[in-house]
């Protein structure tokens, strides 16, 4: 009898999901034929040319005067900023909202919302009960001084591009006080003479993933998380899809699921098929109606108000039957339990410990190469079917406790 029970709940949850996730992306396939940028020929020869001159020996220099002002300014408020991902997100956004042109500012405010997100389903309605407190505490720990550290390492350079727009002069010669590689002073000096918003964002991709590459998933502590079955079950269910909130007529979700964390390289890929995506026509203006009007609080009742919920009393001891019919909640069935983020973790990761540089080479780094245009991809449905896995696996667990 209960290998029935079993069997019909492992149905529910995985094949018939399984069957409309293969119809859902069929449908929707990105397409490749358009593109979304490509580097001019003169100015790649400028960048290569500059790269090659590089002549930075890894040393942190001394400066004094009105420099050293500006460099423990700009430390101090990088370091008011980093307490953790509710006020890293509303500094991303704040930025944007000031220098436009920074692309990669949006795109990090609604990438850091998704870590928020990743963060309080750790502590939320299914992964609660599927895991151990101290899986869950090693993953978010993980999570946590990943975007710190890219936080750390970005910050200070959007604020001196900041003072340098106010001063009227490149002040890139000073990234070096701020521990960031040799590889972005170059490309910064680029974007203050051409204001090419497509470049900058990329190089920014290429250089946080080099450094979260560096200082995070090659430490063996975190190796062990990465290769950890807790982990693995995250990659399992699609839990790490990026989300992106569409306000308009209709609000829809957009996104892309994101796999292989510990590769370098399918990173990079993704953060610049994220890029594309959020920039779209037809996503932009209504993620940015979003972002202007939702508070970010790390619960997913942020964008799904009607599915979860951030009242503790939704959280039932026993998961007791389904709740949801295909793509909705059943008729009187709870909304999941996705709390605030300051609700449910207290402690954060903030560091200014100095790192080596990643970028050692005299060319551009690989991956630097065109975009190609992102069709708007929905994923609303492709969603249910990850909340219908979660619980599936739920009830299957609760067969045998």
């Amino acid at each position: 009898m209960k290998n029935r029970r079993l069997n019909r709940t492992l149905s529910k949850a995985f094949l018939i999901p399984s069957a409309l996730t293969a119809r859902f992306f069929k449908r929707f396939k990105p397409s490749a034929e358009e593109c979304f940028w490509k580097m001019s020929p003169e100015d790649k020869n400028w960048l290569s040319s500059r790269i090659k001159m590089n002549d930075c020996d890894g040393s942190v220099p001394v400066y004094i005067g009105d420099e050293k002002k500006i460099i423990e300014r700009i430390l101090r408020e990088t370091s008011q900023c980093n307490q953790n991902n509710i006020t890293r997100t509303k500094a991303y956004y704040r930025y944007f909202k000031q220098h436009q042109e920074l692309h990669w500012a949006f795109l990090a405010h609604m990438v850091s919302r998704n870590a928020g997100y990743h963060m309080t389903d750790l502590q939320g309605e299914f992964l609660k009960r599927l895991l151990t407190t101290e899986q869950r505490k090693k993953i978010y720990w993980t999570l946590e001084i990943a975007n710190s550290l890219i936080f750390q390492d970005v910050y200070p350079q959007l604020l001196l591009y900041e003072q340098s727009k106010r001063v009227g002069k490149s002040l890139f010669h000073l990234l070096n006080g701020f521990n960031v590689s040799a590889f972005m002073r170059h490309v910064w000096e680029h974007f203050l003479w051409k204001k090419d918003s497509r470049l900058i964002t990329l190089a920014l991709i290429i250089n946080e993933q080099n450094v979260i590459e560096r200082e995070v998933v090659q430490k063996d502590i975190h190796k062990e998380v990465f290769k950890s079955l807790p982990f693995q079950l995250q990659n399992l269910f699609q839990l790490t899809k990026i989300l992106f909130p569409v306000f308009g007529e209709k609000s829809r979700m957009a996104g892309l699921s994101v796999t292989g964390f510990h590769d370098l390289a399918k990173r990079i890929k993704m953060g610049k098929r994220l890029y594309r995506l959020l920039f779209q026509e037809k996503i932009f203006s209504g993620v940015l109606q979003f972002a202007d009007r939702q508070r970010h609080t790390g619960s997913r009742a942020d964008y799904w108000g009607h599915v979860f919920s951030q009242d503790p009393k939704v959280f039932l001891p026993h998961y007791k039957k389904e709740r949801i019919r295909l793509f909705s909640l059943k008729r009187k069935a709870f909304r999941f339990y996705s709390p605030e983020l300051l609700s449910c973790w207290d402690v954060f990761y903030c560091s200014s410990h100095h790192k080596e540089d990643w970028f050692s080479g005299t060319a551009l780094p690989p991956l630097f190469d065109d975009l190609f245009q992102e069709k708007p991809l929905f994923i609303d449905r492709a969603y249910w079917i990850d909340l219908h896995h979660l619980e599936g696996a739920v009830l299957a667990k609760q067969l045998f406790t």
